[in-house]
């Protein structure tokens, strides 16, 4: 199993900051640090606990959400009720990967958080990349992945079948680089299989033991 993605909102409203908190501990694969109000706490709290993303708001007490982001080496969504094109675009310079406008439904940061788990897969540190590779988790992270993906599959589906874009794979390997369990995976393969989005091979290991392997079927 991978380390949980570790996430910190920041927000001048203790309550959303506590919304946020929890839509984000009940992701898959994610854990929530607790929220802090301002640019000072923020900075303490990357400095001592390096969150894996940030989920800052632009208005904050003590300073500028968007120039925090752009000073801290780390991933982060920008949050605001701030919608004109001049706020939306210095976020983005700032190097923000998304921008979500308040309020919104927390099926909609649940949606992108399933997003930026699927593109930090997808780009892997120890993984080396070809450019179809980077395109392709752009795509993820944007929610732009049709291809061989549809609307009605899980996140958990979109990711293994991301994941099995790179090749034939078990069950047991998938669910490692996935961060699933072998039991998770299998029944979110087979749910995939039966709807004909993969292909299932059974092979013989080095213990003369037969396994299923896992290919995406071309359309």
């Amino acid at each position: 199993m991978t380390d949980p993605i570790s996430v910190l909102v920041v927000d001048d409203d203790f309550r959303v900051g506590g919304l946020h908190r929890d839509i984000v501990d009940a992701c898959t694969g994610y854990t929530a640090l607790e929220p802090v109000r301002g640019v000072r706490a923020a900075r303490a709290a990357v400095r001592d606990l390096s969150p894996d993303l940030v989920i800052c708001d632009v208005y904050l007490p003590d300073g500028d959400g968007i120039a925090f982001v752009a000073e801290i080496d780390v991933d982060a969504f920008m949050i605001s009720a701030a919608s004109d094109g001049a706020t939306v675009r210095r976020a983005l310079r700032a190097g923000a990967l998304d921008y979500l406008i308040k309020p919104f439904e927390p099926a909609r940061l649940t949606e992108r958080l399933g997003a930026y788990r699927r593109f930090r897969t997808l780009i892997a540190e120890d993984r080396n990349l070809d450019q179809d590779a980077i395109e392709r988790a752009q795509r993820v992270l944007h929610g732009r992945d049709g291809g061989v993906a549809s609307v009605s599959r899980s996140t958990t589906e979109k990711l293994l079948i991301d994941l099995l874009q790179d090749g034939e794979s078990s069950a047991s390997l998938i669910a490692g680089r996935a961060g699933l369990s072998r039991a998770t995976a299998q029944r979110h393969l087979a749910a995939l299989a039966t709807r004909g989005d993969v292909d299932v091979t059974l092979r013989y290991g080095s213990t003369g033991r037969p396994e299923h392997r896992y290919s995406v079927r071309s359309h």
